[in-house]
C-alpha cells in the first residue's frame, strides 16, 4: 500500500530513516530503522525519492542492535486520553469542553479530591453510546481520536451543558465517584437527550424537562440508597442496562411527582422488558 502511495502521489518516505556505519567497516551503511519503507520504495519502481536520513556511527554490531531495539520499542503505552490531550490544540470542540468543564481531565482521574472526576475519552464514549436507541459498548468502538474528530461544536455545546448539570448535582465528593462511571453516565446522557434536548417529540411520548428539573432528578439519583448499593460492580452490558434504566426511571418519576408533576411519562425503550 505504501509503495502504491509513493508511486501514484510521489510522496516522500514517511518518518526518519536511521542508517548506521561501523567504525571498523566504513563501507555501505546498514538500514537500522526503516527497512519496510525502503523496500516499499524499491517496489514502487521510482528512480528517486525524498527521505529524511539520520546517520549514526557505531563501534560494534551489538550497539547497532541495541539502537534497533530502542527505535522499535514502545517507550510508553499511549492511552486514549494521551492522544486526546495532543488533539485538543487542533480541535475547537475539545477546547470548548475543557474551558467550560474544568473537572474533565486527561490523567489522575478521581485519584483524590481536587483531581478531575471524568476523563475526556470516557466522556466522549458515553456521549456517543447515548446517541443511539440502544446504548451499548459497540456503539463507541472507534478510537478516541475518531470520536473526538467526529464531535462538532453543537454536540460539544450540548455535552458541556449536561456535564455542568451533572456536576452541580453530584459534585466532586469521593462518595459520588461511582456516579461518574460509564454505566450511570451513559444512561443519564440517554435520558438527557430524550427528555431535555428532544423538544419536538410531543409530551405524549415522554415528559419535556428543563435543565434545572433534570438537575433535581440527578440529585435524587445521588441520594437514592437502593440505586447506590445496586450500582456497585455493574457495567454497560445487556444484563445490567435494562435494570439500570428501570431504577433511574423510578427515581426520576418519584422526584418529578414530589415536584408537583402529575403522572410524568418516561421513555419506554424496546430493550427494557
Amino acid at each position: 500500500a505504501l509503495a502504491e502511495e509513493m508511486k501514484n502521489d510521489r510522496v516522500a518516505i514517511p518518518g526518519i530513516l536511521t542508517l548506521g556505519n561501523l567504525r571498523s567497516d566504513p563501507g555501505s551503511p546498514y538500514v537500522v530503522d526503516g527497512q519496510h519503507r525502503v523496500e516499499a520504495f524499491k517496489i514502487s519502481g521510482l528512480d528517486e525519492i525524498i527521505a529524511d536520513i539520520r546517520a549514526v556511527r557505531f563501534d560494534t554490531v551489538a550497539e547497532m542492535s541495541q539502537e534497533f531495539e530502542i527505535l522499535n520499542s514502545a517507550m510508553v503505552r499511549m492511552r486514549p486520553d494521551d492522544i486526546l490531550r495532543a488533539l485538543e490544540l487542533s480541535l475547537p470542540p475539545l477546547q470548548l469542553l475543557r474551558k467550560r468543564c474544568e473537572f474533565i481531565g486527561y490523567d489522575n482521574i478521581r485519584r483524590k479530591p481536587g483531581t478531575p472526576v471524568l476523563g475526556m475519552s470516557a466522556a466522549l464514549r458515553c456521549w456517543r453510546m447515548s446517541s443511539v436507541e440502544t446504548p451499548a459498548q459497540g456503539q463507541a468502538s472507534g478510537s478516541a481520536a475518531t470520536l473526538a474528530q467526529s464531535l462538532d461544536m453543537n454536540d460539544a455545546e450540548h455535552l458541556s451543558v449536561f456535564l455542568l448539570t451533572a456536576k452541580s448535582a453530584w459534585g466532586s465528593d469521593p462518595e459520588n465517584y461511582r456516579l461518574w462511571s460509564n454505566l450511570n453516565m451513559t444512561m443519564c446522557m440517554w435520558l438527557w437527550r430524550r427528555l431535555v434536548l428532544d423538544k419536538s417529540r410531543g409530551i405524549k411520548r415522554a415528559v419535556v424537562l428543563t435543565p434545572p428539573q433534570f438537575q433535581k432528578c440527578l440529585m435524587s439519583v445521588s441520594a437514592s440508597p437502593t440505586y447506590s448499593d445496586w450500582r456497585v460492580g455493574r457495567t454497560l452490558s445487556e444484563r445490567d442496562r435494562a435494570p439500570c434504566f428501570t431504577r433511574l426511571r423510578d427515581v426520576f418519576v418519584r422526584r418529578l411527582s414530589d415536584e408537583g408533576m402529575k403522572r410524568p411519562l418516561m421513555p419506554r425503550p424496546a430493550w427494557v422488558s
